[in-house]
């Protein structure tokens, strides 16, 4: 989006929604002898949904952006879109059956995530200490104060 990736912080980079491309690369990956087509996108659940309606040959959507947690996969067409929430605290498990190159059946869960149920890594609580600790004085210093109460989604 131009407020969270302004042009002059991408500048060889632009964004959009471009159909003939994901038509193009779908047809090569089929072409190709893809049993199935997949796509890892982060242009939200309704771009996603119009997106599946305007090109054939995509069996599964993974869709984000918009930070849907969607009980059952959407269907559009013959395409499967799922969407996992937000800030980890969902994940989707999709159990596939492929036959004649394209889903004879599926299975879905969105399984919550409780982070006080889950023992972290020990290596990686150590590495993320490591990075985190030269910057603790400076995460933790008050910049401002407030006599309401602030709202986070």
């Amino acid at each position: 989006t131009p407020i969270a990736n302004p042009r002059w912080m991408v500048p060889n980079w632009s964004f959009g929604i471009r159909e003939e491309a994901v038509r193009r690369q779908v047809d090569e990956a089929r072409s190709g002898g893809a049993d199935l087509v997949v796509l890892l996108s982060h242009n939200g659940f309704d771009v996603d949904r119009k997106l599946a309606s305007r090109v054939p040959g995509i069996d599964v959507i993974l869709t984000a952006h918009s930070h849907d947690a969607l009980p059952f996969p959407i269907k559009v067409g013959k395409t499967l879109l799922i969407a996992s929430g937000s800030h980890g605290k969902f994940l989707s498990r999709l159990d596939l059956e492929v036959r004649e190159r394209g889903i004879a059946d599926y299975s879905y869960a969105l399984i919550p995530v409780l982070a006080d149920a889950i023992e972290p890594d020990p290596d990686m609580a150590a590495l993320v200490r490591s990075i985190r600790e030269p910057h603790e004085a400076m995460l933790g210093a008050e910049l401002a104060r407030t006599e309401s109460l602030l709202y986070r989604r």
